[in-house]
């Protein structure tokens, strides 16, 4: 049974006509600071019930949890009461939307305001420019510049608009930022020595009781990982959604989305020419690509967060009825389908249970055998996971102490049909890394001010080959980390100093080693990834 946009569209109406509940819907960028900040206080045992598995997480929900931290906790430090008041200030609108007027600050600065009824709206603008130099002496220049919006219409109805659009030049030019955990963007214009790419979003949700409806084109971190993550990550291109989100008990929330990816495989069968000359006449139609995809979060004791979830990549064709039911078994959805889809299942675990630490662990299975995981000549075991850790305040006041490791199995993300890649224009939806790879960071920061970030890392990173599909299906698989490889390893300072509000400067100095097996006798050691930026108002 297939179903359009347009009855989605209908239905968001109508259930918007129903009975609602005040709240405050606007999704927050899954990047934004108030994400650490919380689990830094989850850790230390300041707040309780903090999931934090499935992000973004709403404006209102941030507030409520800030709402709770006493400022006059003995466990929190000077540095840490700035930071609470700077994020009061922040979350200023909803604080006051929900009651919560104790020593509530002046709100913050935002370029223009409007305060009516039913509705108050932010209006902000955002920009920067960056120089980064890499170890092979290529370079890139990029300067930005747009604006964002949000703000709630009545007690129940909240909007986001956000656009940034980049300008790179240099001699490494890539709006995919292959190999980093830098967002991706659609290339919109490029010439000689220049490309151009947006990043925008937008969302409108409609909260209930206990429900939460939207209809966005954001990005979704889930799972657990503080430098790249496995299930679903901000690394591709955000896309076009329908997202639920419920809360069904103290200690459980459920998500389900729908979304509209880019397949970016041409449907020879409807691309056409229009007569007119050359390329001109030439329209050009992709095939349809869509994910579906729902976590489960619970808390069965304090401290402890558990997630498990699954997905499913599906293209082709209309959108699929089935894919469109919350709860349903999307394996079993794709048997009833005729095995032509990609399903994945998921999970991460999150322990906070030892006051100051956090341990956190995710797994992503692509494909799996129990039956024959110890057959080196018949295993298939296309799985990633990560596996970390961070420490606060162990070596003195205002310090955290982190190491994580992730590991991408051969073929992970990939599929026999290019329509069902587990992708966004051609970028993976989960790790940075991609297939056959690991990735293995150690890195301490020091905040002496809240407005100074002071960090020493080492990183390790190895990427294997990967062969054409036909050998994803062919047994025994290759071995992790199959030739040829290469590898870099890297160490450095960072820094980043906010010497105004929402006006950021960073910088990143790493001495790096990179070896490769492409080419013979290809070594670069100890040559300097530099990067100096100045931001304003975006993460």
């Amino acid at each position: 049974m297939r179903i359009s946009f347009t009855s989605i569209a209908v239905a968001f109406v109508l259930c918007a006509c129903a009975e609602i509940a005040s709240a405050q819907s606007v999704y927050l960028d899954p990047t934004h600071d108030a994400y650490d900040f919380l689990k830094r206080m989850e850790s230390k045992h300041v707040i309780t019930g903090y999931r934090d598995a499935v992000k973004p997480m709403t404006r209102g929900d941030i507030a409520r949890f800030i709402s709770t931290i006493n400022t006059r906790a003995e466990v929190l430090t000077d540095v840490e009461r700035e930071q609470l008041g700077f994020f009061r200030e922040e979350f200023y609108l909803e604080l006051k939307q929900q009651g919560d007027t104790l020593s509530l600050p002046e709100e913050r600065w935002h370029l223009y305001r409007y305060r009516g009824d039913p509705g108050e709206f932010n209006i902000d603008v955002n920009g920067g420019y960056s120089y980064q130099g890499f170890p092979d002496g290529s370079l890139t220049r990029t300067r930005s510049n747009g604006a964002q919006l949000y703000g709630y219409i009545g007690g129940s109805t909240g909007v986001y608009a956000y656009f940034r659009d980049n300008h790179e030049e240099g001699s490494r030019l890539t709006a995919v930022k292959e190999f980093t955990p830098q967002k991706s963007g659609v290339i919109s214009r490029a010439d000689v020595g220049y490309i151009e790419y947006d990043q925008f979003d937008a969302q409108v949700t409609v909260d209930f009781s206990f429900l939460r409806l939207s209809i966005e084109k954001m990005p979704n971190v889930w799972g657990a990982g503080e430098h790249g993550n496995i299930i679903l990550s901000d690394k591709a291109p955000s896309y076009p959604q329908i997202k639920l989100r419920a809360r069904l008990g103290k200690n459980v929330d459920f998500t389900y989305l729908h979304a509209w990816l880019s397949s970016d495989v041409v449907d020879s069968l409807r691309t056409y020419h229009s007569g007119i000359g050359g390329q001109l006449g030439e329209r050009t139609i992709y095939l349809q690509k869509y994910l579906a995809a729902q976590m489960l979060e619970f808390t069965p004791w304090d401290g402890v967060n558990i997630a498990i979830g699954e997905s499913e990549i599906y293209g082709g064709r209309s959108p699929e009825l089935i894919y469109l039911i919350p709860i349903m078994f999307f394996k079993a959805a794709e048997h009833y389908s005729g095995d032509t889809d990609n399903s994945q299942v998921f999970g991460s675990v999150d322990i906070t249970a030892i006051k100051n630490y956090d341990l956190y662990a995710s797994l992503f299975i692509d494909e799996f055998s129990t039956e024959e995981f110890y057959l080196t000549n018949r295993q298939r075991n296309q799985l990633a996971f990560t596996l970390g850790g961070r420490a606060f305040d162990l070596v003195a006041p205002n310090t955290e102490l982190s190491v994580e490791y992730t590991r991408c199995n051969p073929w992970v993300y990939n599929h026999k049909y290019p329509d069902v890649t587990f992708q966004n224009h051609k970028v993976d939806l989960g790790h940075w890394i991609g297939q056959n790879a690991d990735y293995l960071f150690v890195g301490g920061k020091y905040r002496p001010m809240r407005s100074l970030q002071l960090g020493a890392q080492f990183e390790s990173l190895r990427k294997g080959d990967k062969k054409p599909t036909e050998f994803q299906y062919r047994l025994p698989t290759p071995t992790f980390l199959y030739s040829p490889m290469w590898k870099t390893q890297s160490y450095g300072i960072t820094a980043r100093y906010e010497p105004v509000r929402d006006l950021y400067v960073d910088l990143r100095v790493l001495r790096s080693r990179y070896t490769t097996e492409v080419v013979q006798n290809a070594d670069y050691a100890g040559k300097t990834d530099f990067l100096l930026g100045v931001r304003y108002n975006f993460h």
